[in-house]
């Protein structure tokens, strides 16, 4: 935050370590993690949530998967997006293609897939470092992006490219905009 503690004292090295070790940091993420969670759903619009906000969420957890690839691991990598769209289309393909299949099974289904392809790429990666492994898995990207574009039943044969799941249930319930706001309208 933008002060200084000040009168809030550690008394075990745990405390010293935590991640918003001062209680008005916590407070006030917990604050905003509820307004998320509660406020956004009542005040946001069809256009917000379909054009902003899922965009923005969706992009912001491959930024964080690179920022732990490159930040913490310092390694290159240019193939995140491809290994971001195996797992969207193997979790499409599977909820698509599987009668009854739950979504939940799906999502991981996904991050199977997109494992094992990483896996598929990364093996023989293991040995390279630096330029090599960023045109390595620069390779994995383009290969995907072909592959998608390429083979048709990745898209369930549409010819846009583009893919949609109407009537999505999670533990029963369907996945869908409850309340329409006119806080922007």
């Amino acid at each position: 935050m933008f002060y200084r503690e000040n009168g809030q004292f550690k008394t075990s090295y745990r405390a010293d370590q935590q991640i918003f070790p001062i209680a008005q940091d916590r407070w006030a993420v917990l604050a905003l993690v509820l307004f998320a969670f509660v406020g956004v759903p009542l005040l946001v619009d069809e256009y917000l949530y379909r054009a902003i906000l899922i965009p923005f969420l969706i992009l912001s957890l491959a930024a964080l998967g690179v920022n732990i690839l490159v930040g913490y691991c310092g390694q290159i990598s240019l193939g995140s997006g491809g290994f971001m769209a195996v797992g969207a289309f193997a979790a499409y393909n599977t909820f698509v293609r599987i009668d009854d299949m739950p979504l939940l099974l799906a999502l991981l289904s996904g991050g199977f897939f997109a494992t094992l392809v990483g896996i598929f790429f990364g093996i023989p990666s293991l040995r390279v470092k630096g330029l090599y492994l960023a045109v390595a898995t620069l390779a994995a990207q383009f290969f995907c992006d072909w592959a998608f574009l390429r083979i048709k039943w990745f898209t369930n044969n549409t010819s846009s490219g583009s893919v949609s799941v109407s009537n999505l249930q999670v533990f029963g319930q369907p996945i869908e905009r409850r309340c329409k706001s006119t806080f922007f309208a």
